[in-house]
């Protein structure tokens, strides 16, 4: 364990190095002046993209239910086994303490959140980090209930290490979105320090979230088994395969900064393929090394619990003063909340890419452990 951190944490700052230094690289081989997307921190700047397009809107529409249907079926058909009680699983457990206290707190500070009182004013663009903290105890207090464990209570060390991994792992897609600008943030304006320092607290709960939801998922007979035994992938072990995730990671990222548009979406797809396909070259380990004998599991949990999270991202920011709003080319049309419809689909692949990073600070963590006695 202690001997393939080093090669992990290598890979990883590699394959970090490729996904901020591409778009760069492609816009100073374009010519184009770099200042830009070089200022800090990286606030993005409100941009005209191109309208909706109907023909682009199914297109997408198509690949993405192409891609789900099959998952989506097996999930269905799965059945679950006959002495399989989930009311009596629930119920088994009293909800614990803390998680009831951060219930209250959770429906305060959305309360707060959604309102404009005058007393609450100077604290009124600060309530995202409130409001996912408790979302987050209370995830985890419902697992609890559930399963009798989860991340937070089983391993509080590698837990609260997701906090500031998770704000730098934000940070660079904050970096990347320079290059598209297809989100921005109003309602608040502070100087640049200010900005970073309230930004990253608020960015350190993505994987905590994430990896919550995860486990709480994982919970449920239909997710934890239903697809363990899919068809076996053995070449998605191969260096082959490997290659291409990182060659068409490497190819998207460089022209994206030239081509904002038509590539917007590969915004959330090449930094998985550069970090997959990385792992996949150089033989290490990721986390979803099952995929070779059929079990999807870590793909699924993972994927959907980035998109439970997302919709309560979108939910929560909604009607808050400090918020973030949309502009996404071709497709920016039925929105829920202030996302477009088919804007969910992308956090699909971020789901994938939290994973390799909790995976790495997973074998982080297990390497600082102290030897058995």
């Amino acid at each position: 364990m202690k001997r393939i951190v080093p090669v992990l944490l290598k890979s990883r700052v590699v394959a970090l190095g490729l996904i901020l230094g591409l778009p760069l690289a492609g816009v100073a081989g374009s010519g184009k002046a770099m200042a830009p997307f070089l200022a800090f921190p990286p606030r993005t700047v409100i941009k005209s993209h191109a309208p909706f397009s109907l023909p682009l809107f199914l297109l997408i529409l198509a690949v993405i239910l192409f891609s789900l249907l099959p998952l989506v079926m097996k999930g269905a058909r799965y059945r679950l086994p006959s002495n399989h009680s989930g009311k009596k699983r629930l119920n088994s457990r009293p909800l614990p303490w803390w998680g009831k206290l951060a219930g209250l707190s959770l429906a305060v500070f959305w309360t707060l959140a959604w309102t404009r009182f005058d007393w609450f004013s100077p604290l009124q663009a600060h309530t995202f980090f409130p409001i996912w903290i408790s979302l987050i105890i209370v995830i985890n207090a419902i697992t609890v209930k559930r399963t009798g464990a989860c991340p937070m209570t089983a391993s509080p060390r590698g837990f609260f290490l997701l906090f500031p991994v998770s704000a730098a792992f934000w940070w660079s897609f904050e970096f990347l979105n320079r290059f598209v600008c297809n989100w921005y943030y109003t309602g608040s304006q502070y100087p640049a320090l200010t900005y970073f320092l309230l930004a990253s607290l608020s960015f350190s709960t993505v994987l905590p979230a994430v990896e919550s939801m995860k486990e709480y998922l994982a919970s449920f007979e239909r997710l934890h088994r239903g697809f363990r035994h899919c068809p076996a992938l053995p070449r998605a072990a191969g260096k082959p395969l490997g290659g291409l995730f990182l060659a068409s990671g490497c190819i998207s990222l460089a022209f994206i900064a030239l081509l904002p548009d038509p590539l917007f979406f590969t915004l959330w797809i090449s930094p998985l393929f550069i970090l997959l396909g990385h792992a996949l070259v150089l033989d290490l380990p990721h986390p979803f090394d099952s995929v070779i004998t059929g079990d999807l599991t870590p793909v699924v949990t993972y994927a959907l619990a980035a998109l439970c999270c997302g919709v309560f991202w979108e939910l929560f920011n909604y009607d808050s003063l400090a918020r973030w709003s949309y502009a996404i080319p071709y497709v920016q049309v039925l929105h829920i909340f202030e996302m477009p419809l088919l804007g969910y689909a992308g956090y699909l692949p971020f789901g994938l890419e939290c994973a390799m990073i909790i995976h790495l600070v997973d074998h982080f963590k297990g390497s600082a452990q102290p030897a058995a006695a």
